[in-house]
């Protein structure tokens, strides 16, 4: 019994100083920059992902911690900051969560993030400039963005 009242006691210790070195990590904390590398084309995982990014912002927020976001979007998520997908290469993609989806990256922009879809993403998928939300920002090579944020700070945070 005293074993088992000393194991308890040990993992009680530890979980309390878990607490406190997680909290040591936001100690003076005032910003927090993150680049998060946007390339999936699953509309489930990629909604959750722009919730989780919403949720991590907000967060911060409560913790006195201003959130400064860039998403960039390439690859087959470039479909997600279209206004339509007709006469795209994604045409036949039936997306049940589009309004949904292009709802919370608007809220995220609001929020103060920078959503920035790769040109180069929408020549492959065929979407033209003027079939692009208001949200995104149209950039030539986010690739290059991204290497440029990670050199300036940024958190580099891939969502695949």
């Amino acid at each position: 019994m005293k074993v088992g009242i000393r194991i308890l006691a040990c993992i009680v210790m530890m979980v309390v100083a878990s607490g406190i070195a997680v909290a040591n990590d936001f100690k003076g904390a005032k910003d927090a920059k993150a680049v998060w590398d946007i390339t999936t084309g699953d509309e489930n995982v990629f909604l959750d992902r722009i919730q989780l990014i919403k949720e991590t912002m907000e967060s911060l927020k409560k913790r006195g911690i201003k959130a400064d976001f860039v998403l960039v979007i390439h690859g087959p998520a470039a479909k997600f900051a279209a206004k339509s997908l007709a006469g795209t290469k994604y045409e036949k993609d039936k997306l049940a969560k589009l309004d949904q989806i292009q709802s919370a990256m608007h809220r995220l922009k609001n929020d103060g993030s920078r959503i920035e879809v790769c040109s180069i993403a929408m020549q492959r998928g065929k979407i033209d400039k003027e079939n692009v939300q208001p949200f995104a920002v149209i950039e030539d090579n986010v690739f290059e963005n991204t290497i440029v944020l990670q050199n300036r700070g940024y958190a580099y945070m891939p969502v695949h």
